[in-house]
């Protein structure tokens, strides 16, 4: 709020060298930054208070504290679209000292906005199953909400936060009381129900304090008010800002109106489409984000505007370019490392929240369910506070192109992320709220240090032109609307909407205008029902109250599963599971029988009974057995209890096996018997043992008959799997049977080769069998480590199983593998006829032969190669 600095740069000096320090100002600073809306939510639980002490009914609770949720949500949203506008409109006047136009401004303002909002309201409550007298009280309620809202932007001008608080305070106060008064001394003169009272008592606290602060700013801005609407001129030049606040406020509540189409919600008084878990958990979270938004209150007003100041004193006007650059490094500075603090402490307060959590909503004995919204949502309102804080700071630099991106990027990943989980599940909400404001937020961390990068240029840029407002067609509609021929547009509407009075009588003799019966002359039928279809009571014939409440079922469903609408609260259609709807016709089958022949009472087409002719109810319970199955063991499906149907396929594990394993005759898919590996039959009972536990005293859904748990004395369990390290060996390295890694039992007997020797030839020391050492002829120990080479690998580069490290094939660059065969010859020599230390077959490197070597090869005729005869030499 503009001024609030100086109260508080005021306080904090003050304040400096008291015992307690800031307290004072701190105390300020979450008074005016939260303290109207701790004062209206205390003041709206305490009127729920008071209606639990007088016995109001649930169904009316839920009523009017739906009716304040949409005036707050919507009157925020219909104001946010032009508040930006009016505030640049009034800052421009002020800076121009055109101080006569702000009350003129604002009695055009509030007059555009009381339209907008009578007929927003009255569209959207003219349907609810509500009696007049809260209708209007509602519409009364949106208008001076919205009134208020717009009256905030002035009052705060004047800097006056002690009246602020004060009008607030005691609007509140006016409500409590008015409620107490009405709810506890009811008016018997006016038949009314609670909630109307409990309506017009919170409307009165708000019409008064909006009252008071609007007598104040007509009291502090003189003015002739001319041209009360040419703030809409600005609708050229400054549109943009229309965009940002319409935007960004419908992206702050998206994730709000999404859940309520694919969440876990329903309608009441045909008005109010509600999610109240949600909606509770949304604002707990907004409420633990209170600190942060106190903290940028202090920091904005006190640490960063007197900056900001000095920089566009220095770009403006004074500075030179140094010292432009000066100001606006200390800016940034100060900003990184605030914005950063604020969310190092927001982050902490969260947290904690989110660990306490548990304890105090047990001890509130709160819905399970409430704490899991929690949780998620608290991260969503951690993001989604920041983002508003950065949005903020962009317009203070005039950054409405970075703001609407930032506002679109919430709005519409809102909407995304919202309807996605919201498919995938209930159990998912609040997730799509926190991913969309977490990226939003990590869109706006992106983006907020690169506007300091071009800042001079922008803002000397934007100086050396003027911002073109207003416009012939804008002016001439804002003196059109000065001439007051809104009023001839209102009347016009109203008459376009109250449409013309038809005086017949439908068919069941009502008259649409007096609501009387023609055949009984009263408001009511000859079956005691008026016009809508309800008593004197109020409750219709299926049992819905006109706040679409079920008086017998006292829920939202009646008997049948089916809400007001029609709507099956487990299929979510006009039809329930057997697919009747609340008339008793079948959908499905589209008649008066489902699938199986049987009426919604559960009697028989063909055999006119409650069975049919095979002796099955439309339960699936049999006549003689009074079970599930027939005498021999059948359900009406076919299907036996091992869920076997008479071809012998399974339908549970659609295969010829159930999920023991066994098929049709109990014949084990692996042992081929009648058990399975444990000796477990189809009845579970171990043939093996004769008993209900195998060899080992385990049953077969693994509990131990000594322990009575799924672990023996000795820690394991029927896996085979060891209680402290999960794993099928004991911290000793043993299995259950006491057999290690390799294979050896306690006596050094490798159960592998039944020998004193596993695979690789070691014993149970590591000892090799040819070698006599810890090693083989390769080198390798047990661990398959190289003891000559000190690693995984032997002298000629191969691992233990052959592969070499750098080809990673079982051959090495030339050709040769560990046991030194070469690739192509599959010998132990290559082409040439060498091996892989270089030798021929006599053990001769190439070149190093003797020159009257006789290898022993000879022609036919017994010469050598060179000639020589030697045969018979």
């Amino acid at each position: 709020m503009a001024g609030i600095g100086f109260e508080l740069r005021k306080l904090f000096m003050e304040e400096k060298e008291q015992p307690f320090g800031n307290i004072k100002a701190l105390i300020f600073s979450a008074a005016i930054s939260v303290g109207p809306w701790l004062i209206t939510s205390t003041s709206l639980n305490l009127l729920i208070l008071i209606s639990e002490n007088v016995k109001v009914s649930r169904v009316n609770q839920i009523i009017f504290m739906s009716s304040i949720f949409y005036t707050f949500i919507f009157s925020q949203i219909l104001t946010s679209i032009f508040q930006y506008l009016i505030t640049r409109f009034v800052s421009d006047c002020i800076f121009q000292k055109r101080i006569g136009k702000i009350r003129g401004t604002f009695l055009g303002s509030m007059k555009l906005i009381s339209i907008l909002a009578f007929f927003a309201s009255y569209l959207f409550i003219r349907n609810g199953n509500l009696s007049v007298g809260f209708k209007v009280v509602f519409i009364l309620l949106f208008i001076s909400m919205c009134l208020s809202w717009i009256t905030m932007i002035f009052v705060s001008l004047l800097k006056k936060y002690h009246f602020i608080l004060f009008s607030f305070f005691l609007g509140n106060i006016v409500s409590v009381v008015l409620g107490y008064c009405f709810l506890k001394f009811p008016v018997t003169f006016i038949k009314e129900t609670p909630v109307f009272w409990m309506m017009l008592s919170y409307c009165a606290g708000i019409f008064l304090n909006f009252l008071l602060t609007s007598m104040y700013v007509l009291r502090a801005f003189k003015g002739n008010g001319k041209n009360q609407f040419e703030f809409l001129t600005y609708l050229r030049g400054y549109f943009s800002l229309i965009i940002i606040g319409a935007i960004y406020i419908l992206g702050v509540w998206a994730h709000v109106f999404m859940n309520w189409l694919v969440g876990d919600s329903y309608v009441i008084a045909n008005a109010f489409i509600i999610s109240p878990l949600y909606e509770v958990a949304v604002f707990y979270s907004y409420c633990t984000a209170i600190p942060s938004i106190i903290y940028f209150t202090i920091f904005l007003e006190t640490k960063f505007l007197p900056l900001y100041k000095e920089y566009y004193k220095k770009i403006s006007r004074t500075g030179t370019y140094k010292e432009i650059q000066d100001a606006l490094e200390i800016m940034k500075q100060t900003l990184y490392r605030e914005i950063l603090y604020c969310m190092e402490l927001q982050f902490l307060i969260s947290l904690t929240c989110i660990l306490l959590s548990n304890v105090i909503f047990n001890q509130f004995d709160m819905d399970a369910r409430l704490l899991e919204l929690f949780r998620i949502t608290i991260f969503g309102s951690f993001c989604a506070i920041f983002v508003s804080i950065l949005i903020t700071l962009f317009l203070y630099f005039d950054l409405r192109l970075q703001s609407i991106i930032l506002s679109f990027t919430l709005l519409i990943s809102n909407i995304v992320f919202t309807y996605m989980f919201g498919r995938i599940g209930t159990g998912f909400a609040g997730t799509g709220f926190f991913l969309a404001s977490f990226l939003t937020f990590g869109v706006a961390i992106y983006m907020f240090p690169k506007i300091f990068d071009t800042l001079n240029y922008t803002t000397m840029f934007r100086q050396n032109f003027n911002q073109k407002t207003g416009g012939a067609t804008l002016k001439k509609v804002s003196l059109w609307l000065d001439k007051k021929v809104y009023i001839l547009i209102i009347l016009v509407l109203l008459f376009i909407l109250g449409g013309k009075a038809n005086a017949a009588y439908d068919k069941r003799g009502f008259n649409p205008v007096t609501r009387n019966n023609w055949h009984t002359m009263s408001p009511f039928d000859k079956d005691g029902y008026d016009i809508e279809g309800y008593t004197k009571d109020g409750i219709n014939k299926r049992g819905f109250n006109r706040l679409n409440w079920n008086e017998l079922t006292n829920s939202p469903y009646d008997y049948a599963g089916f809400d007001y609408n029609e709507i099956h609260k487990d299929t979510k259609k006009n039809y329930d599971e057997r697919g009747f709807n609340i008339n008793l016709y079948n959908v499905l089958t589209n008649s008066n029988y489902d699938k199986r022949g049987f009426s919604h009472q559960g009697i028989h087409k063909d055999t006119k009974r409650e069975y049919d002719e095979n002796g099955w109810n439309y339960y699936g319970l049999h006549e003689q057995t009074k079970d599930y199955y027939n005498p021999e063991g059948w359900n009406w499906e076919g299907i036996n209890k091992r869920g076997f149907n008479k071809e012998g396929m399974n339908v549970e594990t659609k295969s010829r096996y159930d999920n023991m394993g066994f098929d049709m005759s109990g014949i084990h898919k692996d042992t081929k018997k009648n058990y399975d590996e444990r000796g477990f039959d189809i009845n579970l009972h171990n043939i093996k043992t004769n008993s209900l536990y195998d060899e080992r005293g385990f049953n077969y859904a693994g509990i131990h008959k000594d322990t009575k748990r799924e672990y023996d004395e000795n820690g394991w369990n029927y896996y085979g799997l060891h209680e402290q390290t999960k794993d099928y060996y004991n911290p000793e390295g043993l299995n259950w049977e006491g057999i290690d890694k390799k294979g050896f039992d306690k006596n050094g007997w490798n159960t592998f080769t039944k020998s004193k020797y596993d695979y690789a030839g070691f014993d149970i020391k590591g000892i090799h069998k040819n070698t006599k050492k810890k090693y083989d002829e390769r080198g390798f120990d047990n661990n398959q480590f190289n003891v000559q080479t000190k690693s995984k690998y032997d002298k000629y580069g191969f691992n233990y199983e052959g592969i070499h490290k750098d080809t990673g094939r079982k051959y090495d660059k030339n050709g040769w593998n560990f046991y030194g065969l070469n690739e192509k010859t599959k010998t132990f020599y290559n082409t040439q006829g060498y091996t892989r230390e270089g030798l021929d077959k006599y053990g001769y490197k190439k070149g190093q032969r003797p020159a009257n070597f006789d290898d022993g090869v000879y022609d036919k005729n017994g010469f050598n190669k060179k000639g020589i005869y030697m045969k018979g030499y």
